[in-house]
C-alpha cells in the first residue's frame, strides 16, 4: 500500500468535473489525484 502525502484525495474522474472548486475547497493544500484507488499525481495552488 502506497502512503499518500495529501489529506484531501480525488479520482481523476472527480478531478474532471470540478477542478476549480475542488482547488477551492483545497485551500493551498496538496491533493492527490486517484487512478484506481492510487496515487498517480499532486496538485498544489
Amino acid at each position: 500500500m502506497e502512503h499518500i502525502y495529501a489529506n484531501l484525495t480525488v479520482s481523476i474522474s472527480e478531478f474532471k468535473k470540478s477542478p476549480t472548486a475542488l482547488l477551492d475547497k483545497a485551500s493551498g493544500e496538496p491533493i492527490a489525484l486517484l487512478n484506481h484507488n492510487k496515487p498517480t499525481a499532486y496538485l498544489t495552488s
